[in-house]
């Protein structure tokens, strides 16, 4: 079945070399073609998923062997024009029409300052626990290099009795360390 590029409206004969097209072509794609179908959030909105982002990446952080390496998060019915409206101006913000996926990299200190700003709290990556002085936190920066936070929102999709059901998805992958601190 032929599918029509929605970036430059060329028409391939399959999804398939679509997706290569559109991976060969449009790389670093920033151009969401239905974005002003995409409502601006309220900050009640907004809040409401900076919260529950927050509380689920300090649920991964521990203070243990177990709680260190590479972790993820997802909020399943995460709305799309909220997912765009944090990240959209982002210099690593990127959009593939034809998997209806959305991206976001953030890597290093500065980074990590900027997600900050767009998570709207200063500690969403890092718990203490004051009695055992140790600490579990999102890494950026160790000694030997820098690491990074991959956003990416997809939508699901389910097709039943000529019904289409969607739900969007948005995960967070990073890389979690533990170590002590001392109060002073």
């Amino acid at each position: 079945m032929a599918s029509k590029c929605q970036l430059c409206w060329e028409i391939l004969s399959s999804r398939k070399k679509l997706v290569n097209h559109e991976r060969n072509k449009y790389r670093n794609n920033k151009i969401i073609p239905h974005r002003k179908l995409l409502i601006q959030p309220s900050l009640e909105q907004i809040t409401f998923y900076q919260d529950a982002f927050i509380v689920l990446v300090k649920k991964r952080l521990g203070f243990n062997r177990h709680s260190i390496g590479t972790k993820q998060v997802s909020i399943h019915a995460f709305p799309e024009n909220i997912f765009v409206f944090l990240f959209e101006s982002e210099p690593s913000f990127r959009y593939s029409p034809v998997q209806r996926k959305y991206s976001c990299f953030f890597q290093g200190e500065a980074c990590e300052q900027r997600l900050k700003q767009l998570i709207n709290y200063d500690n969403w990556n890092v718990r203490q626990d004051p009695k055992l002085q140790t600490i579990g936190y999102v890494l950026f920066v160790d000694n030997e290099s820098s690491y990074g936070v991959n956003f990416s929102w997809s939508q699901s999709e389910v097709k039943e009795n000529n019904r289409i059901f969607q739900c969007g998805t948005v995960t967070c992958k990073f890389i979690a360390d533990s170590g002590e601190f001392s109060q002073q």
